[in-house]
């Protein structure tokens, strides 16, 4: 009976999800800190939103958004519903909202 349930979850859990997160998800397991950022581009495909900065130190952070969780958000919020994926001058820092909430904030845009 407890197989059963589980696999009836995981079918839920599956078919909530678009292919696009799930394969999303999936390819997050594949990145490893320090890839290029071409690299981790070929494993993830197209962002569904992305930002690049100037650090006040000289570094150029990039910031890869995917969608790994459907939600119910508007356009306004849709950051909510994806995984940011972390690049300092074009290698892989890291990923999650831990990440970018953290340690890059550490890394202060650079002002004029």
């Amino acid at each position: 009976m407890r197989k059963i349930a589980a696999v009836v979850l995981v079918l839920f859990l599956v078919c909530s999800c678009t292919p696009a997160i799930v394969k999303n998800n999936a390819n997050l397991m594949k990145l490893k800190a320090g890839m290029a950022q071409d690299e981790v581009s070929t494993i993830m495909g197209v962002p569904a939103l992305s930002e690049s900065y100037e650090a006040s130190g000289g570094e150029r952070v990039t910031i890869l958004y995917y969608r790994t969780e459907e939600k119910e958000t508007t356009v306004l919020s849709a950051k909510e519903e994806c995984t940011p994926i972390v690049f300092v001058n074009g290698k892989l820092a890291g990923w999650g909202d831990r990440l970018t909430a953290s340690d890059i904030n550490l890394l202060k845009v650079k002002t004029k």
